[in-house]
């Protein structure tokens, strides 16, 4: 089946080599990187049926701007700028934030739809805040994509829709200090460190630029505001940008076929697992054999949710 609806990010991948943005035309660093010549954007809009209407959007206003009854088909790709945290609430914000998917209440939200936001979640910037160390930031931000997956779970039906929760990654970031339970986890852990008899806070990184030398002794904390949204946590080596780490990322899956995903699993395997479940792609077999009690009847009508936290 054709996917409908397809929302996510990476608008440069999708473009020629140096062919300008279309919201950032005069910035080099989102300038199509694609090495083929290919114009992927108009290949799929050239490749709709005849007469079906296929809509691009790349904002959010746009998106919300659409009649959705007079729309077949929708690619939206957005771009994540790491523009100063406290002017994203006057922004338009990516297309896939869940007040995006709650204004629209798409109605054609139960056949083919994919919704892959890349690097930085569902609402955009877990990713960057923890790059920047601002730990409070990124843990609203996740506090957003638990949100995302609640309204798309009300949304949709698991007798259709496949929905899957992944990441591509994690950070080095660490809570630890005996924290007990009700201690705020933006506050102080409830000892001191044993060697330079300084306060920690629960949250830490491993990297990053959080790391800070006063008199060439490591910051007192206590003398800082480390509950305020910017504060960036402490780290053990100096880093302009706190990097990712190494441990294995869970995916989490609801809906027909969702078996095949749990656990770990290596990440090329994930896409192959959703075709699959989606009758999309040369494995098909198990598409003809709808009628059979042990498959789901809309199998081959499948949609496709995706959520990826990075």
């Amino acid at each position: 089946p054709l996917l409908q609806v397809i929302l996510g990010g990476g608008r440069k991948y999708m473009y020629p080599k140096n062919v300008s943005d279309v919201e950032y035309p005069h910035e080099e660093k989102h300038r199509g990187t694609r090495l083929d010549g290919r114009n992927l954007v108009q290949a799929w809009q050239e490749a709709k049926p005849h007469g079906k209407v296929a809509e691009y959007v790349w904002h959010r206003r746009g998106l919300l701007a659409l009649n959705l009854s007079r729309v077949d088909f929708l690619l939206g790709e957005s771009l994540h700028p790491r523009v100063p945290w406290h002017h994203l609430g006057a922004l338009g914000g990516p297309l896939s934030c869940p007040v995006v998917l709650g204004q629209l209440q798409w109605p054609v939200i139960l056949p083919g739809v994919l919704l892959p936001p890349r690097d930085g979640g569902t609402c955009g910037r877990i990713d960057h805040g923890h790059h920047e160390g601002k730990a409070k930031q990124a843990l609203h931000e996740a506090v957003e994509l638990d949100r995302a997956i609640g309204l798309a779970t009300r949304l949709t039906s698991t007798q259709d829709t496949l929905s899957v929760v992944t990441a591509d990654h994690s950070h080095v970031f660490t809570f630890g200090g005996y924290t007990p339970r009700g201690n705020p986890i933006f506050g102080l852990a409830p000892m001191q460190s044993d060697v330079d008899r300084k306060p920690f806070t629960s949250i830490l990184y491993g990297n990053g630029p959080g790391y800070k030398i006063v008199a060439g002794e490591r910051e007192n904390v206590s003398a800082v505001d480390f509950a305020h949204a910017d504060y960036q946590a402490q780290s053990a080596v100096p880093l302009r940008q706190e990097t990712h780490g190494g441990e294995d990322v869970a995916v989490f899956a609801r809906g027909p076929m969702a078996h095949l995903l749990h656990g770990v699993h290596e990440q090329n395997y994930i896409p192959h697992a959703m075709a699959y479940a989606a009758c999309i792609g040369s494995n098909r077999g198990h598409c003809n054999a709808a009628t059979s009690p042990a498959t789901p009847l809309l199998l081959p009508f499948l949609g496709l949710l995706l959520l990826l936290l990075c």
